[in-house]
């Protein structure tokens, strides 16, 4: 009903109440704060320590910000920003160097230290969170062994993860992967919780390999979040111009995650793997089937002809050793690929076999590989065709053909013709 006069009564405009007061984690995000107090919302979900400025510091800091965040930036280490070939990842994971701290005592650590289960009157685990926990807890961790007697992975990862936050965390990155998998209509939400939970979870295990901390005690824990860690790189997908032993621009940043578990293994190998770390013995496989057979032979016939050009051209003396031992372990490789083939293990079940040969290569072949020598990459492509039968892991998906299109890249063109078997085997499988 109009009032009076026939003009009708004008609503003062509710204005938005901007967040000008924020707390200094949720300023360096870049995202709205709640400016609750004693602890804002975002970083009551996080359990994050939460601190505000006050009013006569903020406005003389924040003209300062841009030039603080600026050495800081360049202080990191991080991977930087790449998109999934499907176009998902909106997010850069990150491995960061501790920031020192401020000798002041009245101001407070402002470095994020998420840990999901600090004691706190403001502890809180978000329903997100909790469903990422039951989501690993039913189906996420099944996907990440072939056999565990010890329940490792449904069990003690997680007990760990509660002594061991920066696990915890490692574990919902790893969960959020699996559903942005599972779920393609919801997959950037997930990547985006899976780039969170990354975030807080490798910087403990980053910070106690640079701190030297790495010991007896904690050494099971630090190889189980590196290996959580490779877990999430794959789990991520491909990415252009990184082809996890070389890159477009030389070293690859998968070789990053691979030296912080060698580290952990070289300098506390039996304490590492004991306990329920200790491998079973292994279990008898049957003979190699015929049509298994058939497969070896023929990968072993066009492996061989590359052997026979490494042993042609390549003539210093020094280094055709290098090649001639990575061949042999590949030989090795290949035999009990194809024997656990015949058993049908797939998979997750090849994972120490392939990533293995990775493991041991030496340090300069790596150099071979990052320079772009093509009889390296000949190699490396007889071994990547078999990362082909690793793609039932859903994280595995992709990368056999995608490491092959960076040898394809880079290989010089009279070098083509012996990296055809490998790149017409991974189409088929493409075509299939």
């Amino acid at each position: 009903m109009d009032p009076p006069g026939g003009k009708k009564a004008i609503r003062p405009r509710r204005t938005h109440r901007k967040s000008r007061l924020g707390c200094t984690n949720c300023k360096r995000r870049r995202i709205k704060c709640d400016e609750k107090w004693p602890s804002c919302s975002n970083c009551s979900n996080h359990d994050v320590e939460c601190t505000f400025m006050t009013v006569a510091t903020q406005s003389a800091e924040s003209s300062a910000q841009e030039d603080l965040e600026v050495p800081t930036r360049k202080s990191a280490r991080r991977f930087q920003p790449h998109q999934f070939e499907a176009g998902g990842l909106q997010q850069t994971f990150r491995i960061s160097k501790p920031h020192p701290q401020s000798s002041s005592s009245s101001t407070h650590s402002t470095g994020t230290q998420c840990d999901i289960l600090k004691e706190s009157p403001q502890s809180t685990i978000s329903i997100a969170d909790l469903q990422l926990f039951h989501h690993w807890s039913i189906s996420a961790f099944r996907t990440m062994r072939n056999s565990d007697p010890h329940n490792v992975w449904q069990y003690h990862i997680v007990q760990w993860g509660i002594e061991f936050p920066s696990i915890l965390h490692l574990i919902l990155a790893l969960s959020a992967l699996h559903l942005a998998f599972e779920r393609p209509d919801e997959r950037n939400k997930y990547i985006q919780k899976a780039d969170d939970h990354f975030t807080f979870g490798v910087r403990t295990v980053t910070n106690l390999l640079s701190l030297e901390d790495l010991d007896e005690g904690n050494c099971q824990k630090i190889y189980m979040s590196a290996v959580l860690i490779i877990f999430i790189y794959f789990g991520r997908g491909p990415r252009p111009g990184e082809y996890l032993i070389f890159s477009d621009t030389g070293p690859a940043e998968w070789l990053v995650l691979m030296q912080g578990v060698k580290l952990t293994v070289q300098s506390h190998h039996q304490k590492v793997f004991s306990g329920i770390l200790k491998p079973e013995p292994p279990e008898p496989l049957p003979a190699i089937s015929p049509s298994m057979a058939l497969e070896l032979h023929e990968q072993t016939v066009y492996t061989q002809a590359a052997q026979r050009l490494v042993e042609r051209e390549v003539t210093d003396e020094s280094v055709l050793p290098l090649y001639i031992s990575a061949l042999d372990d590949l030989y090795d490789i290949m035999n009990q690929v194809y024997q656990r083939r015949s058993a049908q293990q797939t998979g997750v079940a090849l994972m120490d076999l392939l990533i293995g040969w990775l493991y041991r290569l030496p340090e300069q072949f790596i150099r071979l590989l990052e320079e772009k020598e093509p009889r390296a990459l000949v190699v490396l492509a007889y071994w990547a065709v078999m990362f082909r039968y690793m793609e039932t892991a859903w994280f595995m998906k992709g990368w056999a053909a995608h490491v092959l299109s960076g040898v394809s890249t880079f290989i010089q063109a009279e070098y083509r013709p012996w990296i055809e078997w490998p790149l017409n085997k991974v189409r088929e499988v493409a075509s299939e």
